[in-house]
This record gives structure tokens, sequence and C-alpha cells, in this order.
């Protein structure tokens, strides 16, 4: 993507996660991005363009930071390394995406049910981005406990993001306990659970 399409784009989601879906129009990121009136209109004729392009930067940023993060290619039997790596993700989003998560959470409320948002939906973490990590964790069923695992991941950025948690200080602790919640009640392939207990 080409350095001004990255800049429309990237105050596209700016525009959004400030103002809402409904707010992006080719003269707020022509504002936002401090360019010309009708530069915007240049590279994206219609508003569906230019929602196109904020959704391809989103998705683009979000699966970078995933990438980066490492935890599709963990392979640890130990599940505290895991929920380690998904507690870095949430304290990484917070810190350096927050925009990018209210933007990204705006356009799937906005375009459910109009356009595919899957790819956006998928963006931050996909189940199959966990199913390597929780198999060698010993997991009995990796897909299902994937999902589990990410319905409460994306709940608490969610909260944390837009919700009733969006200023009160993060505590690592307790979002890792409530992740080991959630895989704790899963069955694991030997006597033992993830956790060392005693099945």
């Amino acid at each position: 993507m080409e350095d001004r399409r990255i800049l429309i784009a990237d105050s596209a989601i700016e525009v959004v996660a400030r103002d809402g879906v409904r707010a992006l129009t080719h003269r707020a990121v022509d504002s936002e991005a401090g360019l010309a009136s009708g530069s915007t209109s240049y590279y994206c004729r219609t508003r569906a363009q230019l929602l196109a392009l904020t959704v391809d930067r989103l998705t683009s940023l979000l699966r970078g930071f995933v990438e980066v993060s490492g935890i599709q290619d963990l392979a640890s039997s130990d599940a505290d390394d895991l929920l380690s790596t998904l507690n870095r993700m949430i304290d990484g989003l917070l810190s350096d995406y927050r925009g990018e998560l209210a933007a990204r959470s705006a356009l799937i409320v906005e375009l459910t049910g109009k356009q595919d948002t899957t790819d956006l939906v998928a963006a931050l973490l996909d189940p199959t981005d966990l199913a390597g990590a929780l198999d060698a964790a010993g997991l009995r069923d990796p897909a299902v406990a994937a999902l589990d695992l990410l319905t409460v991941f994306e709940g608490l950025l969610w909260e944390r993001t837009m919700g009733r948690l969006a200023h009160v200080e993060i505590d690592p602790k307790h979002d890792a306990d409530i992740l080991g919640a959630v895989l704790a009640r899963h069955e694991h392939r030997g006597a033992r659970n993830l956790f060392g207990l005693r099945r």
C-alpha cells in the first residue's frame, strides 16, 4: 500500500475510532490527515471504497500484531506459557492499538449483515491461531477450547476498550485467572489437567 493510501487509511481508522463509522466521510479523512480537500476522493471515489480501504488496513495492522506475538508458533506443553502470551497481547493491544480495537468493534457492529466481516473478525485472533498451542498443551479438543478462549479474550478487550473496564487499571493476574479458568474446564489428554490437578 503506497504512502498516501496508508495515510488516508490510518486517518480513516482514527476517525472511526473517535467518532464512529457514520462520521467516516471523505472530508473528515482529508481533515484528519491534513490533506487538501478532495485528496481522499482521488484514491477512494465512493464511501464503499473508503470503507474497504479502512477495513483492509485495519485487518493488516492487527494480523501483523498477531504474527509478531509468536502465539501461532507456540508449542509449549505448559498452559501457563499460552496464558502469558495472551496476557502480553492484551497489554500490547491496549497500550498501542486501542484506537484500532475501537475502530474494529465499531466497524464489525456497523457492517455485520451488510457485508462479509469474516476477515475483520479473525484479524485479532482466530481459533486456528491457537490450535497448535492448545494441542501442544494437551487439550483433548483444541478447536472447542480455542473458541471458548477467544470468546473470553474478545470480551476482556471489549470491556477494557469500550466497556466498564475502559478506565480501570489493567490487572494482568486477574485477566490470566479468567483465561485460565476457561482452559481449566476443558479435558486434558493426560492424567492431570492443564495446571497439574488430577482429573
